[in-house]
């Protein structure tokens, strides 16, 4: 689960603070956020994404990052999605505040964090084309497109091993197939 703490902080205090941490942590509007520990479903799911677009992106166009790089959402919130994509950097930066595309797996203790919060924020990165969150026991993903400007009211929901994601900013498709592979499903 996560847990909330009562320690707050501005972003340069809570990147500092984090360098000397363990566990992950996330800034939400100033406040710091223990992650929980992920299953292996959610590993797989994050992996199998980063080997999809590993396939379809060029390496020197796009840095495609799982996990521990930050996405700096606001003036006081620092959010680490599974997996993220943006134009390819050279610059030894710790975030970002330019992802094309963000990619969450679901877990229990995360649903309305980002299903709400995150939802909420990366819809405020003016470089984000789609979000996506994929559930962990199901094949079953969430997208969310943004199209001439402007976001959708709700997301399109993809469900089953044969459906397809698109994913215009990038130009590309993700399958559930892909996405779900050596995954144990309900």
């Amino acid at each position: 689960m996560n847990v909330r703490t009562d320690v707050r902080m501005d972003k340069a205090q809570f990147f500092e603070w984090l360098e000397h941490q363990e566990r992950k942590y996330e800034l939400a509007d100033g406040r710091v956020v223990m992650m929980p520990w992920v299953t292996r479903p959610h590993v797989r799911i994050s992996t199998n994404v980063v080997a999809a677009l590993l396939a379809r992106l060029h390496p020197e166009k796009f840095d495609i990052v799982q996990g521990d790089f930050a996405v700096e959402t606001g003036d006081r919130s620092v959010r680490f999605a599974d997996v993220l994509v943006e134009p390819f950097n050279p610059e030894s930066a710790r975030s970002t505040d330019n992802a094309l595309l963000l990619v969450e797996v679901l877990s229990p203790s995360t649903l309305h964090i980002d299903f709400h919060e995150k939802l909420d924020e990366y819809k405020g990165l003016p470089a984000l084309g789609t979000y996506l969150i994929c559930a962990q026991d199901d094949a079953r993903v969430w997208v969310w497109t943004r199209q001439d400007g402007a976001w959708p009211d709700a997301p399109e929901v993809l469900e089953g091993l044969d459906a397809i994601v698109q994913v215009p900013i990038l130009g590309i498709t993700l399958p559930l197939a892909e996405i779900y592979r050596n995954v144990t499903l309900l």
